[in-house]
């Protein structure tokens, strides 16, 4: 019993410190400590094997890898400039649409695309809240976006359908949403960001393309028998990334130079070195013998869920320890979609503040802003939001 704990300690030790330079060594490191430990060798590369040769496994890498290459071919085509660019609305609304809709996309500085939109719109607005504009609302429809890996990653680990979960997370969008008007934007006077010409056409055509996705996926998903399940979304995904370099006319050689310069690679890589790690937690005793502590669920599902995520800056990370040690701990068979919900959007919170999230790191200095400012403004919000979380779990899990 003394070396699984050893092993499992080792290896979330593993995970954090070495996720800070590099997510997908870390994820497998962590999983070749945990499997060093508390299996035999020959146990720890059957695990791996096992999750190279799965094919669901495969399919969603794949697909997550094509997420930012999607990007690439909307923003060679220009159709992220036309979504920006048409839309007649005033301050307030531009500064949180540009910033959410680009935050749609794991676009490579996505923050740093939204942020000169955010700070034009901005006009004399306080630098300091404007970043913190551009960093909570590029977000809130990563909430409920069902293509998100930020979401799809977590909701695959913890074994629930993302479609079922999102009903039970759009409240919380719009908790998201008002919280961020009245703290950030109530203030924010004048009319419209720019003289915009609001031709909805151009701007209705990205839109399409992004939302198309998730809705062929869906489709898929219900009405066929496509097997294994997640390769609709890797075939949704690859329709929506050819449209969009037909649509676009993208030239080919400037897409490949922007495909390689978004790094699908370090998206497969970190998708299949996550279920490495799931593979060899679940061949361990780990399960059982987390079912046997006496930890308040609570406290794992919102306190260290929200933890994790803030020390590494992923919510994929935090999934990845959190919702195994919640079925040890339940013994049951899989996660209801509200406490899913409850865990991941306190998960989310601590991915929304940390100071190793990528897009705080990378806009900090175009603001002209500190670290300490920033989550200064963030933080009521984000712990009120939390408290909540805690409050809604020990009433209804």
């Amino acid at each position: 019993m003394e070396l699984l704990w050893i092993g499992f300690f080792a290896s979330v030790i593993t995970l954090l410190a070495v996720s800070r330079y590099h997510l997908p060594l870390a994820l497998l490191l962590g999983s070749l400590v945990l499997g060093c430990i508390t299996l035999s060798p020959g146990e720890t590369l059957r695990a791996v094997a096992s999750a190279l040769s799965n094919p669901s496994y495969l399919a969603l890498s794949v697909a997550m890898a094509l997420f930012p290459v999607l990007g690439a071919a909307l923003q060679e085509g220009g159709m992220l400039d036309d979504l920006v660019e048409n839309l007649a609305i005033n301050r307030k609304a531009f500064m949180a649409v540009s910033a959410a809709v680009l935050g749609l996309l794991p676009v490579p500085g996505g923050a740093l695309l939204s942020a000169p939109l955010v700070k034009k719109a901005a006009g004399d607005h306080p630098p300091d809240k404007s970043f913190v504009v551009n960093i909570w609302f590029r977000h809130i429809l990563i909430l409920i976006y069902p293509l998100s890996p930020a979401l799809l990653i977590p909701a695959d680990i913890a074994g629930v359908d993302v479609y079922d979960v999102i009903p039970y997370l759009v409240p919380f969008f719009f908790l998201f949403t008002a919280v961020g008007y009245v703290t950030l934007l109530r203030d924010v006077t004048g009319g419209n960001a720019t003289p915009m010409s609001g031709r909805w056409k151009m701007a209705a055509t990205p839109l399409t393309i992004i939302l198309a996705a998730p809705i062929i996926d869906f489709c898929l998903k219900r009405w066929t028998s496509l097997r294994p399940p997640d390769a609709a979304t890797l075939v949704a995904v690859l329709i929506a990334v050819i449209a969009a370099v037909a649509i676009g006319r993208v030239d080919m050689r400037r897409f490949a130079s922007a495909s390689r310069r978004s790094h699908p690679e370090k998206f497969f890589a970190i998708i299949m070195c996550m279920y490495f790690f799931i593979e060899v937690f679940s061949r361990t005793e780990l399960g059982a013998a987390i079912g046997e502590l006496d930890v308040p669920l609570v406290v794992l599902c919102v306190g260290i869920g929200f933890f994790l995520a803030f020390i590494v800056g992923r919510t994929q990370l935090a999934a990845v320890v959190v919702f195994p040690a919640y079925l040890g701990i339940t013994g049951a068979a899989g996660i209801g979609p509200l406490a899913f919900t409850l865990t991941y959007v306190s998960i989310f919170l601590g991915y929304l503040i940390s100071p190793l999230h990528p897009c705080i790191s990378v806009s900090l200095e175009f603001f002209d802003t500190t670290l300490v400012r920033a989550i200064r403004i963030m933080a009521p919000s984000v712990m009120g939001i939390l408290g909540l979380m805690a409050v809604l779990f020990m009433l209804l899990i």
